[in-house]
């Protein structure tokens, strides 16, 4: 995702810092006999660690699936260190998904051709997933950083969404919902690009980054009078609170 077409202006202005979990890379050896995969809980607590290394202060979290839970009990332990959080198809209100999990890592979709992912190492890994605990009880009192949860309405997750949607405190989170998409990474890596120049530029981030869609549009906008006037470049890469708002209608994004 990050590499696609639409990242392009944010790969310019931002470092991405992705974490590989143990044994989930292509052609990794197996995993000890006794080895115990960490749990959910401990490597949403302890991936501090790896920013404390690399001196990193603040991050703009973003998680799909197994990742947007791990992701999300970051910020809830951490969120000094976290400017927000963007968690795809958020799983993990009910332990439940080991097999549609296992299935999804390996998928042609997620493995490239060239990669081979070791099955007995993932196998650890979604065991891991489904001892889970869950954390929708927890969002409402412990979540203290903004929140955009996106899903894909044909996805099995959108419930999850909308239940985790619900909980977070308003003001904190909003929720997008795609139509006839179950895989936003995959199906529409340009709206989710649009939704995380928005978030980031909520959080006062990337602020000269032009909205791909706002670059097609024209250029004509409804002034305080209610006459139409010309926005200049300059207008277009202040952020401005209406036209950076992310809550979307029922019916979803």
């Amino acid at each position: 995702f990050a590499g696609d077409e639409s990242m392009q202006d944010i790969r310019k202005r931002a470092l991405f810092l992705h974490v590989s979990l143990p044994g989930q890379v292509n052609g990794a050896e197996d995993l000890p006999r006794d080895f115990i995969f960490p749990s959910m809980e401990a490597i949403g607590l302890n991936l501090i660690t790896v920013m404390d290394h690399l001196r990193i202060k603040q991050v703009v979290g973003l998680g799909d699936g197994a990742g947007a839970n791990i992701i999300l009990r970051f910020a809830m332990n951490h969120p000094s260190r976290v400017h927000g959080v963007l968690a795809i198809n958020t799983e993990g209100v009910i332990s439940s998904g080991y097999k549609e999990m296992f299935m999804d890592i390996l998928s042609p979709r997620t493995v490239r051709p060239e990669e081979e992912l070791n099955t007995k190492n993932v196998s650890k890994y979604c065991e891991a997933y489904k001892k889970r605990s869950e954390i929708l009880s927890k969002l409402k009192r412990r979540m203290k950083v903004d929140v955009l949860l996106l899903a894909g309405v044909s996805s099995t997750s959108v419930g999850d969404t909308e239940a985790m949607h619900k909980e977070i405190t308003p003001g904190l989170c909003s929720i997008i919902k795609l139509e006839e998409v179950d895989d936003p990474l995959v199906e529409a890596p340009e709206k989710v690009a649009e939704a995380l120049i928005l978030f980031c530029q909520g959080q006062g981030l990337m602020p000269t980054i032009n909205r791909r869609m706002s670059r097609q549009e024209s250029t004509t906008s409804q002034g305080s009078d209610g006459t139409g006037r010309k926005l200049s470049m300059t207008d277009y890469d202040t952020p401005n609170i209406r036209r950076l708002s992310l809550t979307t209608g029922e019916n979803g994004a």
